[in-house]
């Protein structure tokens, strides 16, 4: 029986934070109220407040989940990369290409998510109340993932050039930008010109151990 409701809660929470990433991307944080979610996602304020003490906690829960998704993306792209005791297995372009797609894969990539990810960014620089939660979500993420990219370039030989905090800061910097600018121009999620920039970019930030 506790498995059931367990299972009936996890559902219902998942169809929040859907119905947040829906209206959040149309209306921003600050613009969506908790009754216009409980509308999209066909519960009752009753069911949000039984799953969420408030939006901030829904808010925090949306990224903990969307994390989760990219950072699976992440790791099964390296789980498909050749074997790094092969000798030779991976040449510095075809290494940079991999890890932009690594670093890819640990992003959102459809427009509603993306969309959602900035008002939450910005809801976070106004809201006094998200901001600490926000902010410490965002260090551990960061760091993980900053983990994972120096693990992956030193199993084939090689490192970054600068503080790995930086190299990540100019990635995202640069993926954010691109990300609004294919919102803006109506270009598609998978453009391989930002690949093709990424790739750039963290070419000039890498070299052999």
């Amino acid at each position: 029986m506790v498995e059931v409701v367990s299972a009936r809660r996890s559902h219902t929470r998942d169809r929040l934070v859907d119905a947040a990433v829906a209206v959040f991307a149309e209306k921003g944080v600050l613009g969506a109220s908790v009754e216009e979610i409980c509308e999209a996602a066909g519960f009752t304020r009753g069911a949000f407040y039984s799953n969420f003490d408030s939006k901030d906690a829904l808010c925090l829960a949306l990224l903990e989940r969307q994390a989760a998704g990219n950072m699976a993306g992440a790791h099964s792209a390296i789980a498909a990369l050749p074997s790094a005791s092969q000798p030779g297995a991976l040449g510095l372009d075809d290494l940079i290409h991999r890890a932009i797609g690594v670093f890819l894969a640990a992003q959102p990539g459809d427009r509603a998510s993306v969309l959602a990810g900035i008002e939450l960014r910005l809801y976070a620089v106004r809201s006094e109340s998200l901001r600490p939660g926000y902010l410490a979500f965002v260090d551990r993420i960061s760091a993980e993932f900053l983990s994972l990219l120096e693990r992956t370039l030193s199993d084939f030989g090689f490192r970054l050039t600068v503080p790995g905090a930086q190299a990540l800061a100019v990635l995202q910097g640069v993926l954010e930008q691109g990300a609004v600018n294919a919102l803006l121009r109506g270009e598609p999620d998978d453009n391989p010109d930002l690949a093709t920039l990424l790739s750039g970019v963290l070419k000039s930030l890498i070299d052999r151990v």
